[in-house]
């Protein structure tokens, strides 16, 4: 989740362990601090969309980058810079567009003047780090993952209804409804009818 606010805005970004909502609050509080003005249509939120995914579209990132492009925004709000970009790519992105319009990046952590070279590569490390922190992250799971398939341990999220937490035993009560779901003849059944 990021907000930004025209002329004087806010940015923060999205999911992490704090809460959006908290998040914002604490966007709000730094561009009060700075008496920065906060307009309803430069708040941009792309909740429960990951910075570091590559291929993920994230509306509010897209309009935030435009409204900046076309000069309505010269600073930006961010809880925390990672969870704004987690991509080299995005930010190179957002650098080019701040080239042009001396954006200013705030965080609750620290201040990033986008036209400075030293805050520049700074944020460019920190993106890096971020970036590669995902990829461990992501990594790690993949081989958790193969490691249960391999001890033939199930890939189990949320507890399945109808099954114990470990997926290995099924809990009678909830199975027997899971049975008359599949047997019934309701038109609302995938399929329309009967099996």
């Amino acid at each position: 989740m990021y907000g930004v606010s025209e002329h004087r805005p806010d940015r923060r970004a999205d999911e992490d362990q704090t809460g959006v909502d908290r998040q914002e609050r604490i966007c709000r509080e730094i561009a009060e601090r700075l008496q920065l003005r906060v307009e309803a249509a430069h708040v941009y939120v792309d909740n429960n969309r990951s910075a570091w995914q590559r291929n993920r579209k994230r509306p509010g990132w897209d309009e935030m980058l435009k409204a900046m492009g076309e000069g309505e925004i010269r600073y930006v709000v961010v809880y925390h810079p990672d969870r704004l970009m987690r991509q080299p790519k995005d930010l190179e992105e957002l650098l080019s567009i701040a080239d042009d319009k001396r954006v200013l990046l705030h965080g609750e952590a620290n201040r990033r003047d986008l036209s400075d070279p030293d805050d520049r590569f700074i944020l460019r490390i920190e993106v890096a780090h971020a970036c590669r922190s995902s990829d461990d992250s992501s990594r790690r799971l993949k081989d958790a993952l193969k490691d249960k398939a391999r001890e033939g341990e199930p890939h189990v999220g949320n507890r399945p209804y109808g099954y114990t937490g470990n997926g290995q035993a099924s809990i009678e009560g909830e199975a027997k409804i899971v049975r008359e779901v599949r047997t019934s003849p309701h038109p609302l059944r995938t399929g329309g009818g009967a099996p």
